[in-house]
């Protein structure tokens, strides 16, 4: 009986994971579900501006989007991506797809954002 206890928690607890992880592909496209609770929660509940939540297969920065100074999210990428040497192209803008270049080379940011965090995913 109690080995039966713990399959079925261990059952559970795969179902949880697996369902979780879904989840953050499906909504973040985020490939850890951890990474992203984690990232949510310091953006909603800390003073953090921006946290990177994955790097690899693709960047996925999340932000707030206002604080008391009036800032936008927008600001903020601007800020980002201005202290590693970019800057915004307007003209190449595509909807929220937006591009900043260093001169030699364009990085190109899928921008979303809603009233609680944004989102931005480097493609």
């Amino acid at each position: 009986m109690k080995r039966k206890g713990i399959i079925i928690t261990i059952v559970m607890c795969i179902i949880v994971l697996f369902s979780a992880t879904i989840f953050s592909i499906i909504k973040f496209n985020v490939w850890n579900p951890i990474s992203s609770c984690f990232g949510m929660l310091e953006i909603l509940f800390t003073d953090t501006k921006y946290t990177i939540v994955q790097n690899i297969p693709n960047r996925v920065v999340f932000s707030k989007t206002a604080d008391t100074s009036n800032k936008s999210s927008g600001q903020y990428l601007d800020e980002y991506m201005e202290s590693r040497g970019f800057h915004f192209v307007p003209e190449e803008q595509m909807g929220g797809m937006l591009v900043y270049s260093n001169g030699s080379k364009k990085e190109y940011i899928l921008f979303s954002n809603n009233k609680y965090y944004s989102k931005w995913e480097w493609q």
